[in-house]
């Protein structure tokens, strides 16, 4: 062994005596000894991975509560496409000014990421406190009698004089008698509070996704890296089912966490604590920041990592050493070489589009709790209970399988992605299990004529027709009825002048009235109504749609292993952060950016009845044409899968036999080579010439003859 790289390997056995910063656990000069019993890679992985569990919970919450902020913030869908497409926005940019800079301070950088997630999700949640809510006002009348009575959102004539005069014609949940759902209305205006958490979340999302595996594939052997990157995907992915479980249980308190009297869980006009599920993982992951902090930029245990990718050839003790100690101004500019390498390596540009289809169509998940309300008629507490089990199961068992298999079969990266090529294809129509649902609803003026009229234009999508014009009606709220098989908006579209109450119990023991039917209806064919939509839930095609779709994500997430390990190996090993900054931005970019606001325009476009106020604005959409959108959604989502697959077969196919060394090949990169290489750099000899040594970068047994001279 040269004299170099026995330096350079006294430097590694010395880091822990001569820099305790290096490799000792604390905080700056603080680094007692005690804490050397945490200093373990798998300490971290539970550490980072915990962290990481908690924030994807923070915001998992997003697509359970998206319901509920669309009817308090009186959003569009592709409002809250925006809010989910934000963070992906900043993202992008984050990923390209933090992907260099994150190779030296890894742990620093991880921790900045988290503190920047902890106030995302502080501003939006602070809403809660200045936001609107409105305050039910009481029926007229015994409530607990079964006597016709007049309830606000039932048909009012003008010219009667028992009619209830049009201002009032407003929903239960009235707020301050100013209007029907102006409330909502007011409280728009912090939306763009809820865009500032968004983009926010994006910074902060990045430096733990660029150098967090980066550091564990220096503290971990090839064999158990497999092992530890499932182990953290399994406890982070989690976070995003449990959120749904956690999301369920804090929406059975009230926003305000004082319910109005009358209120329970069960009223119609319940609006649940979203704000509880961010704000308490939220914190969780400001106190467990400070423990990950603790950890060295280097674990002693990098070093007989390294000593192993020496030895195959795959770095050197003096690149680590110089990435290490790399200056911001050094970083910066090795930053365009950089970008030229990555962008020569086809195996690592196929890859990365077959990664922006997958985020693509994966950007659809943040809706399904709101599609799964529709198709399967269950409210998103209970969408909650349902999918959060189910993906939990599905995430780990896919993970930590694919995690084992890797670890029992030493194949090299360009087999793994083989495998995890023929993974994406085969669970393709296991995707197809969504389309087992609920047989959807007709309802009356948008999609069928009114039996009593049945002249009414429909393909104008108008409610409005001669048996209820004069009622009045607006779409303000949204209370349906059935008769006969059909469906009706609202009383107040249903002609209905007379209601029959009675009362029940609700989960907290109280009694409560509710409407059994509606009497004295114009526009319905038996002159009456009973409450809610014509169909009922589907509990065996819910579960067996869970099921089969649950079998896709086994498959799919059972890979996600081998990919993690394929970005680490496809580029040398000082471009590792950088191509994970590159991936970042053009999956976010080109991926989930798009997805939402895409998803969410196509769930519009399905929408046939829109809120509408009395002063004209237009919020949330009330009811969609379920089976145009199902129509549409699944055939995206298979095109942009097949797509992810194809170009994950073309990464294979190119994947180059060799690529440890490819920043030495590239001439556009030969001054950083030569900056981060000792190989590469003139060697004084014994008798005084110069050896630029092994230009190829072999491994340093190789390399012996050249550094003992």
């Amino acid at each position: 062994m040269g004299e170099q790289e026995k330096t350079d390997y006294k430097r590694l056995d010395t880091w822990d005596e001569d820099d305790r910063a290096i490799s000792q656990m604390g905080y700056f000069s603080w680094r007692p000894k005690f804490l050397e019993v945490m200093n373990k890679p798998y300490t971290f992985v539970l550490t980072f991975g915990l962290t990481s569990f908690f924030s994807i919970m923070a915001f998992g919450i997003l697509s359970l509560i998206i319901p509920t902020l669309e009817v308090v913030f009186n959003l569009n869908s592709k409002e809250t496409g925006l809010i989910l497409m934000a963070n992906d926005l900043s993202g992008v940019i984050a990923a390209i000014v933090m992907a260099n800079y994150c190779s030296g301070r890894k742990v620093r950088w991880i921790v900045l990421g988290t503190w920047i997630v902890v106030i995302a999700v502080l501003i939006p949640s602070s809403t809660t406190l200045m936001a609107e809510y409105p305050k039910p006002s009481p029926v007229s009348g015994n409530e607990s009698s079964r006597a016709s009575q007049r309830l606000p959102s039932m048909c009012s004539i003008t010219n009667e004089t028992d009619a209830v005069p049009r201002q009032a014609t407003v929903n239960r949940m009235s707020g301050n008698g100013t209007g029907e759902g102006l409330w909502a209305v007011r409280n728009h205006r912090f939306y763009w509070l809820h865009v500032l958490g968004a983009l926010l979340q994006g910074i902060g999302s990045t430096p733990p996704g660029i150098a967090g595996s980066t550091y564990m594939d220096e503290i971990f052997p090839q064999k158990a890296f497999g092992v530890a990157i499932s182990v953290l995907y399994a406890v982070a992915f989690v976070g995003f089912p449990l959120s749904m479980i956690a999301g369920s249980f804090y929406l059975t308190f009230y926003v305000t966490l004082n319910p109005p009297e009358g209120l329970s869980p069960d009223s119609k006009e319940w609006i649940g604590a979203w704000w509880l599920g961010m704000v308490i993982p939220a914190g969780i992951v400001f106190a467990l920041s400070w423990v990950l902090a603790l950890f060295p930029r280097q674990m002693p245990a990098a070093k007989k990592v390294l000593e192993d990718k020496i030895r195959r050839g795959i770095t050197t003790a003096y690149e680590k050493k110089t990435e290490l100690n790399r200056s911001l101004k050094e970083i910066t500019k090795d930053m365009i070489p950089a970008f030229r390498r990555l962008f020569k390596n086809w195996a690592l540009n196929f890859l990365i589009i077959g990664d922006c289809f997958l985020f693509l169509q994966i950007g659809s998940y943040s809706f399904f709790p709101k599609i799964y309300s529709i198709i399967y008629r269950i409210s998103p507490k209970m969408i909650g209970n349902i999918l959060g089990p189910s993906k939990i199961i599905s995430f780990v068992v896919g993970i930590v399988a694919g995690g084992i298999f890797i670890k029992r079969k030493t194949w090299k990266a360009k087999r793994l992605q083989l495998l995890y090529s023929i993974l994406s294809l085969i669970c393709i129509p296991f995707s197809f299990g969504i389309l087992m649902y609920c047989e959807s609803d007709t309802y009356a003026g948008v999609q069928s004529a009114y039996p009593v009229y049945p002249h009414n234009d429909t393909a104008s999508g108008s409610l409005t027709a001669g048996c209820n014009r004069d009622c009045e009606c607006n779409t303000a709220s949204y209370e349906p009825l059935c008769d006969n098989g059909l469906v009706y908006f609202s009383p107040c579209h249903a002609g209905c002048r007379d209601v029959v109450m009675g009362e029940m119990t609700g989960s907290n023991g109280e009694k409560r009235p509710v409407v059994l039917k509606y009497t004295g209806c114009s526009c319905t064919e038996s002159g009456e109504g009973t409450p809610g939509v014509c169909g009922t839930q589907c509990p065996g095609l819910l579960w067996g749609s869970i099921v089969i779709t649950s079998i896709g994500t086994i498959l799919n997430f059972a890979g996600f292993a081998a990919h993690a390990i394929i970005y680490q190996r496809v580029v040398s090993e000082v471009d590792r952060t950088m191509a994970q900054g590159i991936r970042q931005t053009a999956t976010r970019l080109l991926g989930t950016l798009p997805s939402p606001l895409i998803y969410g325009w196509l769930l519009d476009q399905t929408c046939i009845v829109w809120k509408k106020t009395e002063d004209g604005t237009v919020g949330n959409c009330w009811v969609y044409d379920i089976d145009k959108f199902m129509m549409w959604f699944v055939a995206s989502t298979t095109v942009l899968k097949v797509l992810s697959s194809v170009f994950y077969f073309l990464c294979w196919w190119c994947y180059p036999e060799n690529v440890a060394h490819t920043f030495q090949e590239d001439t556009a990169g030969e001054r950083i080579a030569k900056v981060l290489s000792y190989e590469l750099l003139p060697q004084a000899t014994a008798n005084g010439t110069v050896d630029k040594g092994d230009a190829n970068g072999d491994a340093a047994s190789e390399g012996t003859a050249n550094g003992d001279q």
